[in-house]
């Protein structure tokens, strides 16, 4: 989005009154192109966005609070903004504890709260069923991958085995990886930036393993299933859908890690 200095330094001031504290210091960080944010004092964080993405942010926070989500301060009635409590530390591009980062998880993911909101998929752009989520998923990802993984029935019949298996709806992170997460002496603190999806939480599970090639090279199927009390082949058949995706995002953003993942890759489908 087209950053207006105006309107921050308007909100900026907003914010300063609404909590009674002075002024110290104020910074930006890049996030993405449809929304930026504001570090204001270095302890508020200001996230200015889209009204449907902000809205869903704010919807996946209240319905799942957790001493490791961000905490809400306030947010605009029109949603053109929200203030969070800034959660201290780095972004966790490498994983220094594994033991310690998948107990975290889990526990996030394990507390998620069933919903009976309509559809699947990206809350505000809801779709009928959660196959068809999937199978979009899998359609974005399929042209990048043509070079590595030129099939993909083997994913896709994937989506028709989950079919078998009922779960409880509810509202999920659906960017839930360690390119969300913060750590503080090589420990996870929190988790940021939801991208709330309507659907299985064993996807935000998954996916959480999946989104870094330190856990990827270290971690074995016969671990992943010891840690979920879920039939062995719905996990497999979520782990092949959401590494096939995040093997796309490897391409884009991480390509270095690529032999990690296609190692991984084998493993499960050979």
């Amino acid at each position: 989005m087209n950053i207006d200095y105006k309107i921050d330094k308007n909100i900026i001031e907003f914010v300063l009154k609404l909590l009674n504290v002075p002024y110290e210091s104020h910074k930006y960080f890049t996030d993405g192109v449809s929304s930026h944010v504001i570090l204001l004092n270095n302890k508020y964080l200001i996230k200015r966005s889209t009204p449907y993405a902000i809205k869903a942010e704010i919807k996946f926070l209240s319905l799942n609070p957790s001493t490791k989500m961000q905490k809400i301060i306030y947010f605009d009635p029109s949603y053109r903004f929200a203030v969070y409590d800034f959660i201290q530390g780095n972004i966790m591009k490498q994983v220094d504890d594994i033991d310690d980062f998948l107990e975290n998880i889990i526990f996030i993911t394990s507390n998620y709260k069933p919903v009976t909101y309509y559809g699947y998929g990206y809350l505000y752009e809801e779709i009928s069923t959660w196959s068809k989520f999937l199978l979009d998923e899998i359609a974005d990802s399929s042209e990048t991958l043509a070079a590595y993984i030129p099939d993909n029935s083997i994913v896709l019949n994937q989506v028709k085995i989950l079919e078998d298996y009922k779960f409880d709806k509810k509202l999920i992170h659906g960017d839930f990886g360690t390119h969300n997460f913060i750590k503080v002496n090589g420990k996870f603190a929190g988790v940021i930036d939801p991208m709330p999806v309507l659907g299985d939480s064993l996807y935000d599970t998954l996916f959480a393993i999946v989104s870094n090639a330190s856990v990827v090279k270290n971690i074995s199927l016969d671990k992943i299933y010891s840690l979920l009390s879920e039939p062995h082949q719905k996990i497999k058949a979520m782990l092949i859908i959401v590494l096939y995706c995040r093997i796309a995002r490897c391409l884009k953003h991480h390509k270095k890690d690529i032999n990690i993942y296609m190692e991984f890759w084998n493993r499960l489908t050979l």
